[in-house]
């Protein structure tokens, strides 16, 4: 009798611990969304939802050719985001899961006053992580969200989910989480550099055909909640140098007597810049000393001294952040973050300027510039100070 109820305990034990993978689904039985991307049209809020396919991924050992259909791209429409989201559960044809979520792209009319409804939806699920890369368009939201990859790569090695490989070889526009962006849209004065990207490409080709391949291309400043434009190109370089938390290395391109070629090409690394504030006239000034580190790459100008080199890139360096400057503030655009760093330098005077005037930029001016370039690598060659 007791060897009877042993064995009875014993296979109990043992049917209870097969019953948790009773309800166990395998990989491809549940859509695990990659990325996803919100646009506003209309009064209506429209979520898109990027699926790669893991199982076909899975079985590749190495780069491998991959089908476009490897890519889903779901669609879903309501005047709240939480309708829209709702849209695409209805015809997704199994559970769809939030938690592997790596990238979010806005459009630009969803940067436009919906920001903290769009982040109140989407963080209330408790499925959407706080670490996803955060990316805004003026594109279509689909074309981004469905990209190729070079060399037949995998779809969730592209510059969408991992930009920190590239930004440390080329720190054109820096890259944020959506910690970050959240922790901006809480403070009443942050400046959060929110980058641009877009799939057009003119750089590779496979054959006769250029892939859409994706690249960041500038930024929007979002500045209590709101969106204050986009800066792109050549207007964008003398925020890199001020309000960027770090550039690990970047070309400069130093244009000697007018020409289009440059006579000297540096790569720049790590630049800081302190600010400091002082009330003159009517306004404020701002004062910025930047000091950055450098190696030579390219000298097609004449012989001359380290130092002589080094003169040449800080006035070109001082010129970029003072181009930038006035471009952006013509625009009403802070990319340098200059209210902010009133707001946490010196409360007094952001009270005064800032927190009760509709455009404290216009108010604001650039004193001295004062740029140091160190030159700690010359190559081969070997130069004189």
């Amino acid at each position: 009798m007791r060897r009877w109820m042993a064995m009875s305990y014993l296979l109990a034990g043992c049917l209870m611990l097969l019953t948790g993978c009773w309800d166990s689904k395998e990989v491809q039985s549940i859509n695990f969304i990659t990325a996803i991307g919100i646009d506003y049209e209309d009064n209506q809020y429209i979520a898109y939802a990027q699926l790669i396919d893991f199982s076909s991924i899975a079985k590749q050992e190495g780069p491998t050719s991959r089908e476009t259909s490897d890519i889903w791209i779901g669609r879903g429409k309501g005047t709240t985001l939480s309708m829209a989201i709702n849209d695409l559960y209805e015809t997704s044809q199994q559970q769809t899961l939030w938690t592997h979520v790596k990238a979010i792209v806005l459009s630009k009319n969803a940067l436009d006053g919906h920001l903290e409804d769009i982040f109140n939806t989407l963080l209330h699920s408790g499925q959407l992580r706080y670490t996803p890369w955060i990316y805004a368009t003026d594109q279509k939201i689909p074309e981004v969200l469905s990209p190729s990859a070079l060399l037949n790569q995998s779809a969730q090695t592209i510059e969408l989910f991992e930009p920190m490989r590239l930004y440390k070889q080329h720190s054109g526009y820096e890259p944020i989480r959506l910690h970050q962006l959240l922790d901006g849209l809480r403070e009443p004065a942050s400046v959060v550099l929110l980058p641009s990207i877009t799939n057009k490409n003119q750089t590779w080709y496979n054959g006769d055909e250029t892939p859409s391949l994706i690249k960041m291309d500038g930024f929007y400043v979002i500045s209590n909640g709101k969106n204050q434009g986009r800066v792109a190109g050549a207007d964008a370089d003398g925020t890199r140098y001020v309000n960027y938390e770090r550039v690990h290395q970047y070309p400069l391109y130093v244009y000697g007597n007018g020409g289009k070629t440059p006579d000297l090409t540096l790569m720049l690394h790590h630049p800081k810049t302190s600010i400091k504030a002082r009330k003159k006239g009517d306004g404020v000034t701002f004062d910025l000393v930047t000091s950055v580190k450098s190696s030579i790459i390219e000298d097609h100008g004449a012989p001359r001294s380290l130092r002589a080199m080094e003169q040449e890139a800080e006035k070109q360096i001082e010129a970029q952040i003072r181009d930038t400057f006035e471009k952006t503030k013509s625009r009403k655009i802070d990319s340098f973050g200059l209210a902010e760093h009133l707001y946490r330098h010196n409360l007094s005077l952001w009270k005064q300027e800032v927190s009760q005037r509709a455009d404290p930029l216009e108010r604001f001016k650039l004193g001295k510039v004062e740029v140091h370039v160190d030159i700690l690598n010359a190559s081969t060659y070997k130069y004189s100070k």
